[in-house]
C-alpha cells in the first residue's frame, strides 16, 4: 500500500458508483476482446514487458515506433512519446495486458493501469475510492526490449541482468482482475490473483486458490 493511502479503508459502494464503476470496466473488458490471447497481442504489436510472473502473469504493452534507446530518453526524469503512457487515465483502455503464460495460445487474464502523476497524489481513477493505486520507484530495463529484468536493485545488480534502473517514481499502476473467470469477488483491484502460481494458471475451477479471493458462483451473471 503506497503511504498515499495511510489512514483509508476500502468499502461498499453506492449503488450509483458501483454502476458506474460497473459500465468502467465493462468498457474494458469489451476493447480488451480485440485480443483473448498473447499471440493476437503480439501480432498486433503488443511487446511482452514482463515475462509471466506469478501472482501477475505477463505485461503486455503497445509500444508502437517508442525505443528507450532513443538519445532523448532521460532515465531520471521519462517519458514514454507515441505510447498510451502519459498523464491520462482512460478506463477504457488500460496500458497492459496481462496473460496467463508465455505461449501463444496464452489467455488473457486482467489488465493494468499505468499512469503519471505527482508522487504524492495518485490518479483520480475509477469511480469510487477502491482502486488504491501503488508504484514502482526503480526498474531495470533491457532498454532495447523495454522488458523488466528487476526492481529496486543497485545500478551493479542491475547492469549485471543486461539492464539500466529508470527511475518511475512519478508513474502510478493499478491491476484490475474482471475477465472471467478471473473476476476477483472481495477486491477487483487487488495486486496479485492467488492462482497465477508459479508454474502456470490454476485451470481446475474447484482449485482452493479460487476460494480464497473469487466466487465462481454468479460469475456468469
Amino acid at each position: 500500500m503506497d503511504l498515499a493511502y495511510e489512514g483509508e479503508s476500502k468499502g461498499l459502494l453506492s449503488p450509483e458508483l458501483c454502476e458506474e464503476l460497473t459500465y468502467e470496466l465493462k468498457d474494458a473488458i469489451e476493447w480488451a476482446a480485440q485480443w483473448p490471447t498473447l499471440g493476437d497481442a503480439e501480432d498486433a504489436g503488443y511487446t511482452m514487458s514482463v515475462g509471466y510472473t506469478e501472482g501477475m502473469g505477463t505485461h503486455h504493452v503497445m509500444l508502437n515506433n517508442f525505443s528507450m534507446d532513443d538519445p532523448g530518453f532521460d532515465i531520471d526524469d521519462p517519458y514514454f512519446p507515441g505510447t498510451r503512457i502519459d498523464g491520462v487515465f482512460d478506463h477504457e483502455r488500460p496500458e497492459f495486458l496481462m496473460y496467463g503464460g508465455e505461449d501463444r495460445e496464452s489467455e488473457l487474464v486482467g489488465f493494468a493501469w499505468f499512469v503519471r502523476a505527482p508522487t504524492d497524489s495518485p490518479p483520480e481513477g475509477f469511480s469510487g475510492d477502491n482502486d488504491w493505486w501503488h508504484r514502482h520507484h526503480s526498474m531495470c530495463f533491457r532498454t532495447s526490449e523495454f522488458r523488466i529484468m528487476g526492481e529496486d536493485l543497485s545500478d551493479d545488480a542491475c547492469e549485471e541482468r543486461g539492464g539500466t534502473n529508470v527511475n518511475l517514481e512519478n508513474y502510478w499502476m493499478v491491476h484490475a482482475w474482471v475477465e472471467r473467470p478471473w473476476l476477483t469477488f472481495d477486491d477487483v483491484f487487488t495486486n496479485h490473483h492467488p492462482c497465477l502460481h508459479e508454474d502456470g494458471p490454476e485451470e481446475d475451477l474447484e482449485a482452493e486458490c479460487w476460494g480464497e479471493s473469487t466466487e465462481h458462483v454468479g460469475h456468469d451473471i
